[in-house]
């Protein structure tokens, strides 16, 4: 008896652990919104609508083809704070945290798609990027403040906190990469690292998908066609799916 119950504890532990582990719930970002256009496009596209509708596109595949539960940080044309969005992903117990955004760069002639884990940006164009994205908190009136500290050192501090989920992060990073290149006809331009404030707190595998540049025309008419953000949501679908696989297979075998 004193010898199975502590046996039988164990094992409901072991079954809590994988159950907590499960990929059972997608938490899907859509940056910017509302009084926050993102990028802009030499046609006038705008970042916020493109993300939002890649999305929303990703989303209704996992719900139409998976058992997976999808929440989104916003479904409409609405401003979220950056804090709020992984407020939103850890009270919904997210298992992994994918954040849509379109680049720019002062080069109109770069374009191709990308995927950032959260670290210190070490490059010219990861802080580029990084400065870029994290200038919505100037919209952010009431909070801006949590954010003065988030530089340097603390930037470092605040990453090292998700350290823990840094594997799997660049494992979902490689999937997503990985299943863009065979869909896209656009340059692969890797996995990289930056310090954007959205994926700060995030208590699960999380990436930051920049998926072509609106500063790009041509790159930009793409990202207007349907067909092409299809491309893009179909991809991003099967690189969920994929990291779902290989890291349910670990737990299996755990």
């Amino acid at each position: 008896m004193t010898l199975r119950t502590p046996l039988s504890k164990s094992a409901a532990r072991i079954k809590d652990v994988k159950n907590r582990w499960r990929l059972d719930t997608v938490v899907l970002d859509a940056g910017h919104g509302g009084k926050d256009r993102g990028t802009t496009g030499y046609y006038g596209t705008k970042e916020k609508d493109i993300v939002l509708d890649v999305v929303k596109r990703i989303g209704r595949k996992l719900e139409k083809n998976s058992r997976i539960k999808v929440i989104y940080t916003r479904e409409e044309d609405v401003f979220i704070p950056l804090y709020e969005r992984t407020r939103i992903a850890n009270e919904n117990n997210g298992k992994i945290f994918v954040s849509i955004h379109a680049n720019a760069s002062n080069n109109r002639n770069i374009k191709g798609f990308e995927t950032y884990l959260l670290r210190p940006g070490k490059t010219r164009d990861a802080i580029e990027v990084s400065s870029r994205e994290n200038a919505v908190i100037k919209l952010e009136d009431d909070r801006r403040e949590q954010y003065k500290e988030l530089t340097g050192e603390n930037l470092i501090m605040a990453t090292m906190a998700q350290s823990m989920f840094m594997k799997e992060s660049e494992a979902l990073a490689a999937d997503i990469q990985k299943e863009l290149d065979q869909q896209l006809k656009s340059p692969n331009r890797g996995v990289k690292q930056a310090g954007f404030y959205v994926l700060i707190g995030a208590s699960m595998p999380n990436v930051l998908v920049e998926v072509g540049f609106l500063s790009n025309p041509i790159e930009e008419k793409k990202l207007k066609s349907s067909a092409y953000r299809q491309e893009i949501a179909n991809a991003v679908y099967r690189a969920i799916l994929e990291f779902k696989q290989s890291r349910e297979k670990v737990l299996a075998e755990g």
